[in-house]
């Protein structure tokens, strides 16, 4: 079959009058495999919240009110740290707490009707999935000219492999929630200046009014609305600017409330703020974005970006500049077509915008969902001007050879690999769930722990501690009275025993040195050598510090190390051991996580 009967073949498939709802169901079955998994991580808090009494110091009832998770009371962190679910250097005033009232009620039905289905959750999930597909559908169908390419790129966005996160983790359900509300502001923002349907001047602010109720990443529209003036519109520049004008104010009001009502971030390295330090937020917009960018079209994952500092040396530089020249790449295979069409521009340039109010956090693929409808928006047009209109790839041979080889590489990522790995990442909460497990299977939980203290000399990360309590809880399991960590196993630690309850812990670099390290302090908020931090039965003193970072600090226990109410343990590449306490005198050094291991089955 010559490649114009082929190319005639699949856009008259794509066309078809069902073909969207084809995709859609496709999409649905690929991302079906979530319903194996199980509550993960911060599924457990928002099972505790949503009881009358969720049974842990700090933490209080909010049903409706799920997404806090640091709320800046300084007694309710003290009470956090001190029962083990933050660790000793969590600042007393750190703040991450988030409106998202809409999905809130979303979960609140959940934990009305079905509180210990995780599976009818994770359908609930796959709802929330059809309706954002179909958005999705609404959006290409009104900006593609073509039918046939809105199906295309209704199929890339359906069956790509970053959807697989979103819908198999249920505390992520804001993401899809946000895009099922927010793609309707758009489409009326659209009829309205291009249809002059009246109605949209005030239907499109109303909508990102509820929007932005659903979660933060709604702001993300506010990029397509821009590209859309930008380069869809064709009113004077001056009505472009004061049709925009309204979600502006729409989003100055919301921030507003926002502040008043006690919600924000504040004093985490890891969640930004650009409105209260734009210096900050943009110098790690300039390596999230493009390794953002990178996850959605090309390889790898941006969720790895959290270890690359992890590697040493210039791995971080030399992932970001590897994201700047793929993206230089596509940008001048796509050179042509995006000069002489208006919508490839506005696909792309909403893009790139909406990944920057997605930057405000450490790199996910599950945040990608405003940034995969432009992404796949111009993959898809691309993909057509490869197939019918291959001047659009270059006037000149070497350059459409070279958009050739763009396109083919877009097509082993986008058609070839991304069903089966959207099969795989549907169900990656599994993984998470198995690597948590194994951690919470080293930790004793016989009834005598419940009036025991557990230190963990060098958990992996904070995660491998601090939800232990929150698991167990949860599921009405025996938890210790109290668990504290010394350190992070992100770096090789040395531990040195000092007398009869002392301990000296050094991490190589130090504490904080690393993002993975810093959710729930900034290493802005310093400390100095000589700060103490009073835990129940433990003292923390900054020994030495560089920067305001501790570089080494004094655990000072108030009983001797080897009492029987202290059970030790240290992390031992896949789960925790047994950890006999040092002779007076006497150093351990521990080496860092091996991460690959940890990933073991």
């Amino acid at each position: 079959m010559s490649s114009s009967a082929i190319t005639r073949r699949l856009t008259a498939l794509l066309g078809g009058r069902r073909a969207p709802l084809v995709v859609v169901l496709v999409g649905l079955a690929l991302a079906a495999p979530a319903l194996t998994a199980d509550f993960s991580a911060d599924d457990h808090l928002h099972r505790l919240i949503s009881r009358d009494d969720p049974g842990v110091r700090g933490l209080e009832p909010r049903p409706f009110d799920l997404f806090v998770f640091a709320s800046g009371d300084a007694d309710a962190t003290r009470a956090l740290r001190d029962e083990g679910l933050y660790p000793w250097w969590t600042d007393p005033d750190v703040k991450m707490a988030f409106l998202r009232p809409v999905t809130s009620a979303t979960h609140a039905a959940d934990h009305a009707l079905w509180p210990e289905s995780s599976t009818a959750m994770l359908a609930h999930n796959l709802v929330w999935l059809a309706l954002a597909l179909a958005m999705a559908w609404l959006f290409y169908r009104r900006f593609a000219e073509i039918r046939w390419i809105a199906v295309l790129a209704l199929a890339l966005y359906a069956i790509d492999d970053a959807r697989g996160p979103v819908v198999g983790w249920i505390a992520n359900r804001n993401a899809l929630v946000a895009l099922v509300f927010a793609i309707p502001v758009l489409l009326a923002h659209d009829r309205w200046r291009r249809e002059s349907w009246t109605h949209g001047g005030w239907v499109g602010p109303l909508l990102l009014a509820i929007a932005l109720g659903a979660g933060e990443a709604a702001l993300a529209i506010t990029a397509y609305l821009a590209a859309h003036a930008l380069w869809l519109d064709r009113g004077p520049w001056r009505e472009r600017l004061l049709a925009l004008a309204p979600y502006a104010v729409v989003v100055v009001v919301w921030r507003v409330i926002y502040q008043l009502l006690g919600y924000g971030v504040a004093g985490s390295g890891i969640y930004l703020d650009p409105g209260a330090d734009p210096a900050v937020f943009l110098a790690a917009a300039a390596h999230r974005v493009p390794l953002l960018l990178l996850g959605q079209l090309a390889a790898p994952w941006s969720d790895l970006a959290s270890l690359y500092a992890l590697m040493g040396g210039s791995v971080m530089a030399t992932m970001v500049a590897f994201a700047v020249v793929v993206l230089a790449a596509l940008a001048v295979a796509c050179a042509r077509l995006l000069r002489v069409d208006p919508v490839s521009r506005f696909f792309a340039t909403g893009m790139v915008l909406a990944a920057i109010p997605v930057a405000s956090t450490f790199p996910a693929d599950r945040l990608l969902g405003f940034v995969g409808l432009g992404a796949m928006g111009l993959v898809a047009q691309l993909f057509a001007a490869a197939l019918e209109r291959r001047d659009l790839l270059g006037a000149r041979w070497p350059r459409r050879a070279f958009a050739m080889v763009v396109v083919g590489a877009l097509v082993l990522v986008h058609v070839v690999g991304a069903p089966p790995l959207l099969v795989m990442r549907a169900r990656s909460m599994v993984a998470v769930n198995r690597i948590l497990d194994r951690a919470d299977a080293g930790i004793p939980s016989d009834p005598s722990i419940a009036d025991k203290t557990v230190v963990l000399v060098n958990p992996p990360n904070d995660a491998f501690a601090g939800y232990v309590h929150l698991m167990r809880q949860a599921r009405h399991q025996v938890r210790p009275r109290r668990l504290y960590w010394l350190a992070t196993g992100t770096a090789p630690l040395t531990l040195t025993r000092l007398d009869e309850r002392t301990l000296r812990v050094a991490p190589s670099g130090g504490f904080l040195r690393h993002e993975i390290d810093q959710m729930l302090r900034t290493p802005r908020r310093r400390f100095r050598a000589g700060d103490s931090i009073e835990l129940t039965g433990l003292t923390i003193e900054i020994e030495a510090v560089d920067g305001g970072r501790p570089l080494t600090v004094l655990a000072r226990f108030d009983r001797p190390l080897e009492d029987p109410q202290l059970v030790w343990r240290r992390w031992d590449g896949r789960t925790y051991v047994p950890y006999q306490a040092l002779h007076i005198g006497k150093t351990d050094v521990f080496p860092a996580a091996d991460l690959q291991k940890l990933l073991e089955e």
